[in-house]
């Protein structure tokens, strides 16, 4: 009893010398240079971000690494290890992440102040020494909070965010938009136009307006300047849309760059761009003008302009402009112009006819587009947008080099409709489309869609394909495989065809993409195409293959027929690093595997992911028993999750500890008996 006293007391008196230490770092921080390593490693844990963040430089020195106070620090703010830890590993990762974290919390009101890493802290100090690890700026909250970020307190802030930012990602713009929006545009002003925000996300249908005034910062145009009486027109089908881009005529202007006004003190005026007698360009510039070009409080006299030179047409008068503060510069230089270069839109599919393809080709300056929809879109819309991405890539300014598709409605074979995508962008590089069944089976009995020829080499680089879940005819597919020479990377999902056609898609894989370095195909059935793998592993440069649920072993009497042919065709393949082969119900016959570190030419794959395989309990320890007779090399990681191992412990453990000195193994505590068990994979 008298130990445990003891030992109370103890721990009692070294708490309390630490939370000394921790209220004292100010005068500490002087001489942590020469504290021992031992001992700048228990201060750790007790410090303040303020603090850890100063120590660290001198904790590296000593050799200690922060990452398993950031690790305690992550868990505590976000409750749960949700994050897949083994994704961040270093010091700096961790900071970020939980920087980033906690800046939101404050910026939205829900920090608690009394955690111990937020000790002799204010809300202030807490957002302004998170401000620069933002790399991402999530806007999903109180408008009333996201637009104190414009006020003078939090104006240094906002400073910080405009050189951190890299991306901006918006949630539910229609109701961030109720109030405030005059704030809100002039802090995405600064974020986009004077920042360095480049990769933008737009998520549930952004506000119609915003997304007008947003979508301007992708374009690089020099448009000549119409008449003011004049309209255009971008025709989509039947429609005849305007074109913002065409008809915007504004006046020269001056930017505040200096501290703004509170929201309580907005002036009114316009955001225009720049107008030279015959070209113009699109630099977002900031005049102290009204509307109606009077004569304003500074003295200075505008021109009239036309309704549609304002980004946020339609918007009450609150949100005519951002605040700026009149006693500003006149002389001061225009406002730099903004440039997008990644775009992520989950719009209406509507909303590609009404707002996307009329603004499409003027994009210039967009590198990588991704379109989402929650809606099907349909094939009438998806060819309106080819349309508009031809007129985009004739245009010999346009940077477009990654575009994503996601769930198209399509008739047309999937191949046809990826050659009339690649056909409208040869400098393509990378394609990501995802197709659905049609929505109705009246549109079968429409004309079939003119296949495009093909007039040039594509310069695609990588394809992923999400296929529909009926058969698909491969005959256009194949057309664009041998158009497409310079291809690196292919991603199939969900490829259902005759067992005859897709072996001969993987016969012309070897043949048209002998650059391949990449292949993964996911719920593709290649139980019929044994030899036509065999073959394209042994004539190929493959450094990463993925083989997911795709039946391997389906109606193998003997697993180990196919097995051994395809370990021996792996260990030949010299290039490869990553192989996974994760619900090809491999169960026991896994100890094959540990062929591929047998022998004179053992091979060099870094990376193994065998989860949900139904391996057992006794499969893994003789796996891990044939790795100790051929040691695989330095740095292998072995993925085992997802596999019944919970149905003997002990000799899971045992299994384990012969892994573990070997290589890094990912395993869990899923519990097998709670889900419905692969008994096919072990009869």
């Amino acid at each position: 009893m008298r130990n445990v006293e003891v030992f109370a007391e103890v721990t009692t008196l070294r708490r309390i010398c630490f939370e000394v230490i921790s209220e004292h770092m100010a005068v500490l921080e002087t001489q942590v240079w020469d504290l021992p390593a031992s001992l700048i490693k228990d201060i750790l844990p007790h410090l303040n971000i303020f603090y850890l963040e100063r120590i660290e430089s001198a904790a590296r020195c000593k050799g200690v690494s922060t990452s398993f106070v950031w690790a305690a620090l992550w868990k505590d703010v976000v409750k749960a290890w949700r994050c897949r830890s083994r994704t961040m590993t270093s010091a700096d990762e961790w900071r970020q992440k939980c920087l980033e974290r906690l800046f939101h919390m404050a910026l939205f009101g829900h920090i608690k102040l009394d955690r111990y890493y937020l000790s002799n802290l204010s809300r202030f100090s807490v957002l302004s020494l998170t401000a620069k690890h933002v790399q991402v700026l999530a806007l999903f909250g109180s408008t009333r909070e996201i637009c104190k970020l414009a006020s003078d307190e939090l104006r240094p802030v906002l400073a910080t965010l405009e050189k951190h930012v890299r991306c901006i990602k918006l949630q539910d713009t229609s109701s961030l938009f109720k109030h405030g929006r005059a704030v809100m545009l002039y802090i995405f002003h600064r974020l986009l136009d004077h920042g360095s925000v480049r990769n933008l996300i737009l998520t549930r249908s952004p506000d119609p307006r915003l997304l007008n005034w947003i979508l301007q910062r992708t374009s690089r145009h020099q448009c000549t300047v119409p008449p003011p009486d004049h309209q255009h027109f971008f025709k989509v089908g039947e429609r005849k849309i305007p074109c913002m881009h065409a008809t915007t005529v504004s006046i020269d202007g001056r930017c505040p760059g200096s501290e703004p006004q509170t929201s309580a003190a907005i002036s009114v005026g316009c955001s225009c761009r720049a107008v030279d007698t015959d070209m113009c360009r699109t630099p977002f510039k900031r005049p102290r003008l009204d509307v109606e070009g009077k004569v304003g409080e500074d003295g200075t006299t505008a021109r009239s302009l036309p309704s549609q030179s304002l980004p946020w047409q339609g918007m009450d008068s609150e949100c005519l402009a951002p605040p700026f503060d009149p006693t500003c510069n006149l002389e001061e230089e225009v406002c730099p112009e903004g440039e997008i270069h990644s775009l992520v839109l989950e719009i209406f599919k509507d909303e590609i006819s009404r707002v996307v393809s009329p603004l499409l080709p003027s994009w210039l300056c967009l590198r990588s587009l991704h379109f989402h929809s929650e809606w099907p879109v349909e094939e009438a819309d998806v060819l309106g947008m080819v349309e508009a991405l031809r007129l985009l890539f004739e245009n010999p300014a346009c940077s477009l080099t990654d575009l994503s598709i996601g769930s198209v409605s399509c008739v047309m074979p999937v191949g046809t409709l990826l050659l009339h995508l690649l056909t409208a962008c040869l400098t393509l590089r990378s394609l990501s489309l995802e197709v659905s069944s049609p929505l109705s089976q009246t549109k079968c009995q429409l004309d079939p869609p003119t296949q495009p020829a093909v007039e040039a080499a594509f310069s695609l680089e990588r394809l992923s394909v999400k296929f529909p879940q009926e058969f698909v005819n491969l005959e256009s597919f194949g057309l664009v495989l041998r158009n497409a020479p310079s291809l690196t990377s292919l991603h199939l999902i969900g490829l259902h065809c005759e067992g005859q056609n897709l072996g001969q898609l993987l016969h012309l894989l070897s043949e048209s993409s002998p650059d391949l370095k990449t292949l993964s195909l996911d719920d593709v059935n290649l139980v019929n195409c044994h030899s036509e793998v065999i073959h394209l592993l042994n004539n190929s440069k493959l450094e990463d293959v993925c083989f997911k649920d795709c039946r391997l072993l389906e109606k193998c009497r003997v697993k180990e027929d196919f097995l051994g042919p395809f370990v021996t065709a792996l260990k030949r393949l010299s290039s490869l690093h990553s192989l996974i082969l994760s619900q090809n119900r491999l169960a026991n016959s896994v100890i094959t595997l540990a062929d591929l570190f047998s022998g004179n030419s053992p091979s060099r794959v870094k990376k193994l992911d065998i989860s949900s395989n139904y391996i057992l309990p006794m499969g893994l320890l003789e796996f891990g028993r044939l790795l100790e007779n051929n040691p695989p090399p330095s740095g292998l990681t072995v993925d085992v999750r997802f596999n019944p191992l919970d149905r003997d412990p002990s000799v899971t453990e045992q299994a384990l500890q012969k892994l573990r000195p070997l290589c890094c193994v990912y395993t869990d505590n899923w519990n097998s008996r709670t889900t419905m068990a692969d008994h096919i994979s072990v009869m």
